[in-house]
C-alpha cells in the first residue's frame, strides 16, 4: 500500500461539533449526534431541535458545509457519512468532520474511511477504552492514503455502485409509500373499489357504503365485514429442521444479526449451524419476536432450502394474496405498536412478544377484499424484495474490490 499521510495534511481542515447539550426547541434546528448517523444516512428527523440561537452559535465554530465528511467519534466509533447537499440546515455535536471543499478529495477519503486499513486503525486506536471515543487530535492525525489519478479511477467505480444502491433505495421507498397508499386507502379508510351492483366499482366508503360501530375496534367498519384476530387469517408454522444432520448442504439462513446488515438470509453449511432452525416456505412472512420495535420482517420468496431463526414467528400463509395483505399489517404501526407493549423480559435490549399474544392482533377483514388488495400488491412487494437483495450483492462487491482498488491489487485501464 502507498505510504500514507496525516488527514490533516490532506483535508482543507478538520474540527468537531459542540460538547455542549444545547436545550430543546419546539421550533429550531436539528442537533445531529454520533447516533443518528447509520451506514451511509444520516437520520435528521429522529434530531430533536434547538434553537436559533443556539444553531448560529454552534455554526460558528463547527458549521458543516457540502463535501464535508462527517465522522462519529463516540458510542459507534467510526460511521461516516459525505455530505453532498449544499443546503445544510443542522448542527453537530460529538461528530468529527473532515472538510475537503472538493468532491473527489472529499469521495476518495470518504471511501478510505470506510476501508478495511482505515477500520483496523480505529481498532487498534479503541482497543482497551472503557469508553469508546475517538478524540480530536486522532481525526487530525488519522493515517490516509493520499489522492493521485489512480484514486479518480477507484472512487469512480465504486461510486457508481453506490449510485446504483442509492437509486434502488429511492425506487423501494416510492414502492413502501405505493402499498402504503393503497393499504391504507382499503383497510383503514375503507375506500376500497365496491364490486357489489349499487357500488359499480367505486369507492365504498365515500360513495356512501354502509358503516356500522365495532366495539371491539372503537370505530366503525364496513358493513358486512368481520373483526378477525391474526390467528384466523394465517396459521403459524413450527416445523423444524437440525441442520447439522446435512452437514454439507448450504442452506439460505434468515438470522437476526444477518438481517439486519443485509436485509436477507446468510449462505452457510449445515455443520456450521448449531441448533434446530424452522423451515421457510414461499408464501411464509417471518416476523422477529425479538425487541418488535426494530419490526423484522421477512418476505419469503421461492428458493429451495430456506431456514429461519427460531427467533423469527413463521406466519404460513394460505395463499401469496393474503402473504402480501399480512406483510402490510405486519409492518403497520398499529400492529408494532400492540407487540412492542407486549413484549417482556429483564432486559431492554432482550424483549420478546409471545407469538399467542402476537397473533391476537385484531384487524378489520373481508377475505375477498384482501385477496383482491394483495393481488395488487404483488408486484410492487416482490420488486420491492429484488431491490433488496441487489442492493446486498451491490454492497458485498464495493467492499470486496475497495480494498484492492486502494492497494493496488486491481488496475483499472
Amino acid at each position: 500500500m502507498s505510504k500514507t499521510i496525516p488527514a490533516t495534511d490532506y483535508c482543507y481542515s478538520i474540527f468537531d461539533g459542540t460538547h455542549d447539550t444545547p436545550k430543546q426547541s419546539d421550533i429550531g434546528y436539528p442537533l445531529v449526534t454520533s447516533k443518528h448517523m447509520n451506514g451511509d444516512t444520516l437520520n435528521i428527523s429522529e434530531a430533536y431541535l434547538i434553537s436559533n440561537e443556539d444553531f448560529e452559535s454552534i455554526n460558528r465554530r463547527s458549521k458543516v458545509s457540502q463535501w464535508d465528511i462527517l465522522f462519529s467519534m463516540i458510542g459507534t466509533v467510526g460511521e461516516v457519512y459525505l455530505e453532498r447537499s449544499s443546503s445544510i440546515n443542522y448542527a453537530i455535536k460529538n461528530i468529527g468532520v473532515f472538510s475537503c471543499k472538493d468532491e473527489k478529495r472529499a469521495e476518495w477519503l470518504y471511501y478510505y474511511l470506510r476501508s478495511p486499513a482505515a477500520r483496523k486503525h480505529i481498532q487498534r486506536y479503541l482497543s482497551g477504552a472503557v469508553q469508546k471515543f475517538l478524540s480530536l487530535g486522532a481525526l487530525r492525525d488519522f493515517p490516509v492514503l493520499p489522492f493521485d489519478e489512480k484514486a479518480s479511477v477507484a472512487i469512480s467505480i465504486v461510486a457508481a455502485i453506490d449510485k446504483k444502491i442509492e437509486l434502488n433505495n429511492r425506487i423501494n421507498a416510492e414502492l413502501e409509500a405505493m402499498a402504503k397508499t393503497l393499504y391504507d386507502y382499503w383497510f383503514v379508510q375503507f375506500d376500497f373499489p365496491d364490486d357489489s351492483p349499487q357500488g359499480q366499482g367505486k369507492p365504498y366508503k365515500t360513495s356512501g357504503g354502509k358503516m356500522v360501530y365495532n366495539p371491539t375496534l372503537k370505530c366503525e367498519i364496513p358493513e358486512g365485514w368481520e373483526v378477525a384476530p391474526l390467528s384466523s387469517i394465517t396459521g403459524v408454522s413450527n416445523e423444524s429442521i437440525n441442520p447439522a444432520d446435512y452437514p454439507e448442504k448450504l442452506f439460505k439462513h434468515f438470522s437476526i444479526p444477518v438481517f439486519d446488515a443485509t436485509n436477507t438470509f446468510g449462505v452457510e453449511r449445515g455443520d456450521t449451524i448449531g441448533s434446530n432452525k424452522f423451515t421457510v416456505e414461499d408464501t411464509d412472512l417471518l416476523v422477529s419476536k425479538l425487541n418488535p420495535w426494530f419490526n423484522r420482517v421477512v418476505y419469503a420468496m421461492a428458493e429451495p432450502e430456506q431456514i429461519c431463526s427460531t427467533e423469527f414467528v413463521v406466519w404460513r400463509c394460505p395463499n401469496a394474496s393474503i402473504k402480501n395483505f399480512m406483510y402490510m399489517i405486519a409492518t403497520s404501526p398499529q400492529f408494532i405498536a400492540h407487540c412492542t407493549q407486549s413484549a417482556t423480559g429483564t432486559s431492554n435490549s432482550h424483549k420478546r412478544v409471545n407469538p399467542n399474544v402476537m397473533m391476537r392482533f385484531y384487524q378489520p377483514f373481508n377475505l375477498k377484499v384482501a385477496e383482491k388488495l394483495g393481488q395488487h400488491l404483488e408486484p410492487i412487494l416482490k420488486q420491492l424484495i429484488v431491490n433488496q437483495r441487489e442492493n446486498t450483492k451491490l454492497a458485498s462487491l464495493r467492499d470486496w474490490l475497495l480494498p484492492m482498488l486502494m492497494n493496488g491489487q486491481v488496475t483499472v485501464k
